[in-house]
């Protein structure tokens, strides 16, 4: 666990802060040891499990025939394989990715809709993600009905789609990067811990837990979120067709989640809906055709502000 935690503080992350800080909190409380009973757990977590595990079931009884459903919920988690196995809040970015691509190239399928209800998560696998969609939507529609929720990463993926339909009760955004650091020093002396690293390599081991993030340090982690961020603002500039200046400020929240009234109004997203609707719409030829005009009249407009970018 503690190496868990290591690596949590050492992930870059596109994730909503409060549920960066409900992860930290699990895991710190693993870390020193403290376990809850299965009638804690039962009452911590309630039917969230089991509800997540309908809404799953209920998107993929919702593909079928032209129309794709592809659900995008909770955590976006490089390799979440096996902790999908357990936990009905992760989603892998693999495994996203490669629903998008089988979608793509599936002859049966003439349009794809992203059931999104994401806080974001890890940016590791989120770009990939991101570009799967973008190119998908070349071949065929690609709708993302924010519902309700599409933060930070949750974001970065939606904002590649054809169309960004938002549910009125919806929120985007949270365009932004972070890392985490735990300073543990003033800790480790309470406890008696006084920690010695023996490394090779000018900076193996900066950064560590054992005092406060600064000089070299702080710089190279701030290039690195600095970078994250960059890719993020580009993906979303593209996505959208606006300019890298529009979704890097206020209009596009400058890391603030931003109501569906305001999102529509902002470029954020097209039109608001219900996933039922869209649903609905999707089932006739003439809204698939529809979606298809609407990626090739911004078609152009997109190339001249990546060209000028």
């Amino acid at each position: 666990m503690l190496l868990l935690l290591a690596e949590f503080y050492a992930t870059p992350w596109a994730l909503d802060p409060a549920i960066h800080a409900q992860m930290e909190m699990i895991l710190e409380r693993w870390a020193a040891g403290t376990r809850l009973t299965p009638d804690q757990i039962q009452a911590a977590v309630g039917t969230a499990p089991q509800t997540a595990a309908q809404r799953r079931d209920q998107a993929s009884q919702a593909s079928g025939g032209a129309v794709a459903v592809v659900p995008v919920y909770g955590v976006l988690t490089h390799r979440a394989y096996a902790a999908q196995s357990v936990s009905t809040t992760l989603t892998s970015t693999e495994g996203l990715a490669a629903q998008i691509r089988a979608a793509e190239v599936n002859p049966e399928v003439s349009s794809i809709v992203l059931d999104v209800n994401s806080p974001g998560g890890s940016v590791f696998g989120v770009q990939e993600v991101g570009d799967a969609i973008y190119k998908a939507r070349s071949a065929k529609p690609v709708i993302a009905v924010v519902n309700s929720i599409a933060a930070s990463g949750g974001y970065w993926v939606a904002s590649q789609a054809t169309e960004v339909v938002i549910t009125p009760s919806g929120m985007a955004g949270s365009i932004g990067a972070f890392m985490a650091h735990e300073d543990r020093s003033q800790k480790y002396a309470q406890e008696g811990i006084k920690r010695t690293y023996v490394h090779a390599g000018k900076y193996k081991v900066e950064g560590n837990d054992s005092g406060p993030l600064e000089g070299e340090a702080l710089e190279y982690t701030q290039a690195m979120v600095d970078g994250f961020y960059s890719s993020f603002v580009r993906a979303v500039a593209r996505g959208r067709g606006v300019s890298v200046e529009t979704a890097r400020g206020p209009d596009f929240g400058q890391g603030r989640m931003v109501m569906a009234k305001d999102a529509v109004t902002r470029g954020m997203a097209n039109r608001i809906a219900t996933l039922d609707q869209v649903l609905a719409e999707q089932s006739k030829p003439s809204a698939r055709r529809s979606a298809s005009s609407l990626s090739a009249s911004t078609a152009s407009a997109r190339l001249q502000i990546l060209q000028a970018g």
